[in-house]
């Protein structure tokens, strides 16, 4: 299983959940973030600055796309034919408007069209792909909680701040290095 920024807040999870179902883990981190997915789970840890993940890999039956843009696309190649590419950051496509947000007919039409380099690209690689829209679920997070209580997932939290700080927070989760979630106190 392939997971782009592994690193990062949802990444963190998922190198975990993954390698709790049993999947060989592969991902991209700097090397500042390198030591930390390794003692995630993952097994191949990818340096994005120096290297492009599609050079390096082929015949995976999976992909979890973080990131979005171009690792998104390049995901589809490393894929064996068959295979998904799941994303929370690419662009969400007719199904999930149609499936997960109960879309009329203008929404779906819509992202089929902002959609089209996507699906050109699938079609190419004879892959599949979904945009996974989150849904709160009791129950799954039930399994979480569970897993956490256990230590079987570890929560990894890089930065605290006060809620009279949220400005700066935002500012530094968009500069995109934060290695696990960045929390508001409250």
């Amino acid at each position: 299983m392939f997971i782009s920024g592994g690193a990062g807040g949802v990444g963190t999870l998922a190198i975990q959940l993954a390698a709790w179902l049993g999947a060989k883990v592969v991902t991209t981190a700097s090397p500042r973030g390198e030591e930390l997915v390794r003692c995630l789970g993952a097994e191949t840890v990818i340096d994005y600055r120096t290297q492009k993940f599609k050079d390096r890999l082929s015949g995976y039956g999976g992909a979890f796309d973080l990131t979005g843009g171009q690792d998104l696309i390049d995901s589809f190649a490393i894929l064996k034919r068959g295979a998904k590419t799941v994303s929370v950051a690419g662009m969400p496509d007719a199904t999930t408007a149609r499936v997960d947000l109960d879309a009329g007919p203008l929404v779906t039409a819509a992202l089929t069209v902002a959609s089209a380099k996507i699906r050109r690209a699938v079609r190419r690689k004879g892959v599949g792909y979904r945009y996974l829209f989150m849904h709160p679920s009791g129950a799954d997070l039930e399994v979480l909680a569970e897993l956490v209580d256990k230590g079987t997932l570890e929560t990894v939290t890089d930065r605290v701040f006060p809620f009279e700080q949220i400005a700066e927070a935002f500012a530094y989760l968009e500069q995109g290095h934060a290695k696990g979630k960045v929390v508001v106190q409250m």
